[in-house]
């Protein structure tokens, strides 16, 4: 047992082996892993050990491919034995449109994983496992290279080769407490003593939650029992010519594969599924499993016999029901907690053996700040306080029960929501507001009429195409009014905030009180770790609207570079609401309720005061993200809906009217608008997003060095901005293929039809060299290919006349 090291890793299971592992890698050796039990003893040890490559998550298909990687090759140099990966390939079947719009559109993203993924006929289908009924399947898909393998044949491997290359494991030693000590070490006390520590990584599974209380944090992380059950031996499974390929399918909602000359299947139940432990985990729980309750899993069960009759045709040799943990998204935890300083997460994965080299991005993130992935979908930050106890147990369950389900581009379901609302939602639902969330917060994405009253999900063009049209018409030929509401909002302040912010931003700061500007903020190596706009209300005092989706992950970035400056960072989000009025109309329907002269020349584009509107001080900001004439109002939320009500007085009779988020993305791709999540990602720097003319190189920043190198060198990608040529119905949603005749160039970021224009439009990485005016491209969608070409300036009012009038 070590007294000190530079890395405590608490738990055992395959992410904190493969953390160890991969830390070693890096040349951090001087790590100790504690493992109350056994390794593998948690979760890992009864895992069916899956292993997909379809998924709906870049992120997440990464890194499944890489797990495969390591498992298949980098496995068998380092033991000198043969992989022990079982690679039968998979077949996933969907029996309704919306599956099959999905699948196509993972076709699509799986060029850029990259991994087999074929769509294939019924007979080819039977040839790969001709124990399963197709008849009844409307697609399928089979990707070939991936398959399962048993957890603890990757564990113990990994395990040796970190101990081999220095790291330290000690087992069945649970950890008592965690201290933070005045040197920002980290004192970790076990049964077999005390280990000082620079960071600390709780991958404790099931137990992640009592480990994050230990220093005041809440994860949202819930157990639930997940059944399967290991059957007898089949003559027909015997005598397969090889292992039948994995078998997944929305009807039964269960996987099926073989195990030995036997099947094993195992059903995430649709209804019924029930949590475990939810009055906090006993210590004493260890390699342990519940007793079997096939009653809750038979219509399941019931259902895989009609799709593989022989399952019902030999008796069930052993049923395996342990807990799995799951989050209110079903995605892991992963980086570092808020508040906290070095101390991470990675925890909360329910398939955790797919997720091996999960430790891999883990420790680029600890060592170098940033990874080669996009990891903000997995990022533990996502959540914040309002996800409190019951609407993670909510979540979870929802999570599991839909684990087989295709969901909408666009699909919002409405479990668990209403946890973070503007003070306009009840104003804006009674209007037809229907609402997606962001961070918990409800945001108005389109409004309901007459006509049309709910939209239906889909991965092609959505039915609400009219509705956004009408709703970008009104902010086109008079005014439209957006909430605003849900972004981040944050004032920095005191002596030392200019040269605070001075240091995160690329962009030069506002130099005049009332001025705002547009920034990114880099990490060290270059990625780009959020983007904020800056309106400077004085030397010493600064606004910032940020992403909501970044909204605890840029509190805790900016609370981490603080040290050496005299600030204070308030996160004022839920404090601050705030309405966009929007179009050409917009000026002569504020100006009806305001005293303050609202005129151009009083009043300049980009541009922040103090007016009266009504009785009440309202901070309004000269900007657009519509591309319009408008007005950014900000105010404390209790005053909003005075305001709101006021401007719809009014407005109303000018043709003022409501828009939503659909509309806003149509608009701002109109006007090339990136958008954080989207066109920046910690994967790229502001150079390869085309934001040069909002990086200034004459200062030093964080991420400054790298940002310079690609400024000079050049990038290996650039973002490009496509506009359509053909009228196919379906628009981009991110991930998409990119091809230049038949090669394989770059993929998309995010698109929308454009309303005002006529045609849809994307953005889209590519090679440099094809980012040329006139470039013809295609881009493979749920429909097919569609044809596309290269814009090098906004389709609609390049020279911002608009905006400026």
């Amino acid at each position: 047992m070590l007294d000190q090291a530079r890395v405590v890793i608490i738990g055992g299971g395959s992410l904190g082996v493969s953390l160890l592992y991969h830390l070693s890698k890096e040349g951090w050796t001087d790590t100790l892993l504690i493992e109350k039990g056994e390794l593998t003893s948690g979760s890992t040890w009864h895992a069916a050990g899956l292993l997909c490559n379809l998924n709906g998550n870049m992120t997440i298909s990464k890194i499944h491919q890489a797990s495969l990687d390591l498992y298949c090759e980098e496995l068998p140099e380092l033991t000198g034995d043969a992989s022990p990966f079982h690679t039968t390939g998979s077949l996933r079947l969907g029996f309704t449109e919306l599956e099959e719009q999905w699948f196509r559109n993972l076709q699509s993203r799986s060029h850029h994983v990259p991994c087999a993924f074929d769509i294939i006929s019924k007979q080819e289908a039977r040839e790969l496992n001709p124990l399963m009924n197709f008849d009844s399947a409307r697609i399928i898909v089979s990707t070939p290279n991936d398959g399962h393998v048993d957890p603890t044949s990757v564990v113990m491997p990994l395990s040796q080769a970190a101990r081999k290359n220095g790291a330290t494991i000690s087992r069945f030693n649970r950890v008592l407490e965690i201290n933070s000590r005045a040197s920002g070490e980290w004192e970790v006390v076990t049964e077999k003593g005390t280990v000082r520590a620079e960071h600390v990584v709780n991958a404790a599974g099931c137990f992640a939650p009592e480990v994050a209380a230990m220093v005041g944090a809440k994860l949202p992380i819930i157990n639930l029992e997940h059944q399967y059950l290991v059957t007898d031996a089949h003559p027909d499974v015997a005598a397969l010519s090889k292992e039948m390929p994995v078998c997944r399918d929305s009807y039964s909602n269960s996987y099926i594969r073989q195990e030995g000359n036997g099947f094993l299947v195992g059903p995430y139940e649709t209804y019924g599924s029930k949590p475990w432990a939810l009055g906090g985990m006993d210590w004493n729980f260890d390699r342990q499993l519940f007793v079997a309750d096939l009653e809750r899993i038979m219509p399941f069960l019931d259902r895989c016999i009609e799709l593989t009759p022989a399952f019902g045709e030999v008796g069930v040799s052993t049923v395996v029901n342990g807990p799995i943990t799951h989050t209110p998204d079903d995605n892991v935890l992963a980086g570092p907690q808020a508040g906290l300083r070095n101390f991470w997460n990675l925890c909360g994965s329910s398939i955790g053996i797919a997720q091996g080299s999960l430790g891999r991005f883990m420790a680029q993130w600890m060592v170098y700040g940033e990874t080669e992935i996009n990891m903000a979908p997995l990022d533990c930050r996502r959540f914040g306080d309002w996800a409190d106890k019951n609407y993670c147990i909510t979540k979870a369950i929802e999570s599991y029960e839909v684990m087989f389900t295709a969901m909408g581009a666009t699909e919002h379901r409405p479990i668990a929501r209403c946890k973070r609302i503007s003070s306009l939602h009840a104003i804006l639902q009674e209007k037809g507001a229907k609402f997606g969330v962001v961070q918990g917060y409800e945001k108005p994405q389109w409004f309901a009429t007459p006509e049309l009253l709910e939209e239906t999900p889909s991965w092609t063009r959505s039915n609400t195409h009219d509705v956004v049209a009408a709703e970008c018409a009104a902010v086109q030929n008079a005014a439209g009014i957006t909430d605003i509401s849900g972004a981040a909002k944050f004032e920095i302040t005191g002596p030392d905030a200019a040269a605070f912010l001075d240091h995160l931003s690329c962009n030069k700061l506002p130099a005049k009180d009332g001025r705002l500007g547009l920034t990114l903020f880099h990490g060290p190596n270059g990625g780009i770790m959020t983007e904020q706009s800056i309106t400077r209300i004085s030397s010493e005092h600064f606004y910032l609207i940020g992403p909501m989706a970044g909204e605890e992950r840029d509190l805790h970035w900016m609370q981490s570079h603080a040290d050496d400056f005299d600030v204070r960072i308030a996160n004022v989000t839920e404090y601050i609401g705030g309405v966009l009025l929007t179009g050409p109309k917009a000026r002569e329907i504020l100006q009806e309720i305001s005293s303050s002269d609202l005129s151009h020349k009083a009043f300049p584009w980009l541009s922040s005061q103090i007016i009266m509107c009504d009785a009440a001080e309202v901070r309004a900001i000269r900007v657009s993200y519509a591309g319009e004439l408008g007005y950014e109002l900000h105010m404390p939320a209790y005053q909003l809906p005075s305001i709101y009500e006021s401007l719809f007085r009014v407005g109303a009779e000018l043709g003022l009217r409501d828009f939503g988020g659909y509309a806003f993305n149509s608009m701002r791709m109109e006007k090339m608008y990136r958008a954080w999540g989207h066109e920046f990602t910690e994967e790229l720097s502001g150079v390869e997003a085309g934001m040069h003319r909002f990086i200034d190189m004459e200062r030093d920043f964080i991420g400054a060095p790298i940002v310079r190198e690609r400024l000079e060198k050049g990038t290996e990608i650039q973002l490009a901005y496509l506009a359509f040529d053909d009228d196919v119905a379906c628009e981009c949603y991110g991930n998409e293929a990119v091809f230049d005749g038949d090669e394989l160039v770059g993929l998309t970021t995010s698109g929308g039809y454009g309303h005002r224009v006529g045609y849809s439009l994307a953005f889209a990485f590519v090679k440099p060299e094809l980012v040329e005016q006139g470039k013809e491209l295609t881009v493979q969608t749920s429909l097919g290919i569609r044809k596309a070409h290269v814009e090098m300036d906004a389709v609609y009012d390049p020279a911002n006349e608009l905006l400026r009038s």
